[in-house]
């Protein structure tokens, strides 16, 4: 059972209970979360692959929390005056992987956040462990064939899938997930399908953290 799967009240109580205790250690493997700093929660992170939506719902998050909002690939794109697809062709994928390592420690001065990661970030070197330390982050979890079916009808080019049909697409995601899982559910909250609402991740933000709340 992940934290989010209890019913909202259990769910509010037991976050409650863990402020109360000030457990700043509290730790549980996939199904719930790691806590080491209320500061982090100034920094929420939305990890997953590609097409589940990370951008969308960081838009609404950062809005709901009134924080702002940041996209991995889209800032990268900025600083280097080229689209993703681009760097891909001119320079391979190891260089991009590198470029995402210094745009991640880019933000650690940054005090507080909503960032949506592209969908490989979590999965090179110690990535996943540097988005763990730097805010309190959220595995958005699809089935590979509702990815295919949103990454099909997705108006973004995305340089990994080209030319791919919709079989190829399925089988290639779920080549991909098979050795991506780990890397997303080391995340501190992993998040099932009718749980990735930014009420939701709010709510569990500003109840570990009261004074992110803002009028």
């Amino acid at each position: 059972m992940h934290l989010f799967h209890s019913d909202k009240g259990n769910r509010r109580l037991f976050l409650k209970f863990l402020i109360e205790l000030k457990q700043l250690e509290f730790v549980c493997y996939r199904n719930t979360l790691e806590i080491s700093n209320f500061r982090d929660m100034k920094r929420i992170i939305l990890v997953g692959f590609m097409g589940a939506g990370k951008s969308t719902l960081g838009k609404k998050v950062a809005k709901k929390m009134n924080i702002p909002f940041i996209d991995s690939d889209q800032e990268i794109e900025k600083r280097h005056q080229k689209s993703i697809g681009e760097i891909f062709a001119e320079h391979g994928e190891s260089f991009f992987r590198h470029l995402e390592i210094e745009f991640m420690h880019s933000l650690e001065d940054k005090e507080e956040f909503v960032l949506a990661t592209g969908g490989g970030m979590p999965c090179f070197g110690k990535n996943m462990e540097i988005l763990n330390k730097l805010g309190t982050t959220f595995y958005l979890e699809r089935s590979a064939k509702e990815l295919a079916n949103r990454l099909m009808n997705a108006k973004t080019p995305r340089p990994l899938i080209e030319g791919l049909e919709q079989e190829e697409l399925v089988a290639f995601i779920e080549d991909k997930l098979s050795l991506r899982e780990e890397y997303y559910r080391a995340a501190n909250v992993v998040l099932s399908r009718g749980e990735q609402t930014a009420e939701g991740i709010a709510e569990f933000a500003n109840l570990l953290h009261p004074h992110l709340q803002k009028s």
